[in-house]
């Protein structure tokens, strides 16, 4: 039998596995809303107890981790569709899968995340001639300087922003404005009920307190009101994706997370 990998991460670096996680089981249903089967090998071949994590995690939030991965693809297709030689930048990528799914030779990408993430990551996923890793905190940008000043770029960002204060995101926010103007930006966030709820999840699953969400958006207007330089594209909601299958109970539960903002996605333009 080969001797699976041992996990050695940090607490809010932990939490990668979740979405892994809920990938691997989304692929094993019938007709299952997404397919990854990258996210199964991994599953398999690491030495980290998911039965402890996930025992007492909803069906609700295992589908929601796979709708905004969903939603995510959907976009990142649409913007290749339009720039086919485009760049897209994964921040906070995490053991996401994206690249891999979207299987697509024309377009550069970059993943970048903390490097004890990054040294995990490599054990499963490959860079390329047009995809490149990246180690380090996105919120130190000496990162910019690698990244190629392309005329059409999208920035994403799946499961990140909401583990640091509202602070030190719009200082980046910023920051990515000023150095790559006209570029797109499309990532999740969560009201600050949102965080109530999800910070239970966590606890819930056998992570500490340093793997708690921080930041919760009251309005996603306020974002605008950072710069007149950000513009909101458009607001897309987690259930919202053709296919979902939840009980009545979680319908309804998912129908007023939708209709109150609990969690939600957003696409900017950095003009």
């Amino acid at each position: 039998m080969k001797e699976k990998i041992k996990i050695d991460l940090g607490s809010v670096q932990k939490t990668l596995f979740m979405p892994v996680w809920a990938r691997a089981v989304e692929t094993g249903k019938t007709n299952p809303l997404l397919v990854d089967n990258t996210a199964v090998t991994i599953l398999e071949s690491v030495d980290f107890d998911f039965a402890t994590m996930t025992q007492n995690v909803p069906e609700i939030s295992q589908v929601s981790w796979v709708a905004r991965c969903k939603r995510f693809d959907m976009v990142i297709k649409e913007f290749i569709a339009k720039h086919p030689g485009g760049t897209i930048v994964n921040i906070g990528c995490g053991l996401d899968t994206t690249y891999e799914r979207i299987d697509n030779q024309n377009v550069i990408w970059y993943d970048l995340d903390l490097p004890d993430v990054i040294e995990l990551r490599k054990k499963f996923l490959c860079e390329t001639a047009n995809r490149k890793f990246i180690a380090g905190s996105f919120l130190d940008t000496k990162w910019f300087d690698i990244i190629s000043r392309p005329k059409e770029i999208l920035f994403i960002s799946a499961g990140v922003f909401v583990y640091f204060d509202e602070e030190e995101i719009k200082e980046f926010l910023l920051k990515l404005v000023n150095s790559f103007p006209g570029a797109g930006l499309f990532f999740d966030v969560t009201s600050p009920k949102g965080v109530e709820i999800a910070n239970i999840v966590i606890q819930k699953s056998g992570l500490d307190e340093k793997s708690f969400f921080k930041w919760g958006l009251k309005d996603k207007n306020d974002i605008t009101s950072w710069s007149s330089k950000i513009k909101l594209l458009g607001t897309f909601y987690t259930y919202q994706i053709e296919g979902i299958r939840l009980s009545e109970k979680d319908m309804q539960m998912a129908a007023m997370s939708d209709s109150l903002d609990i969690q939600y996605m957003v696409h900017l333009k950095l003009s």
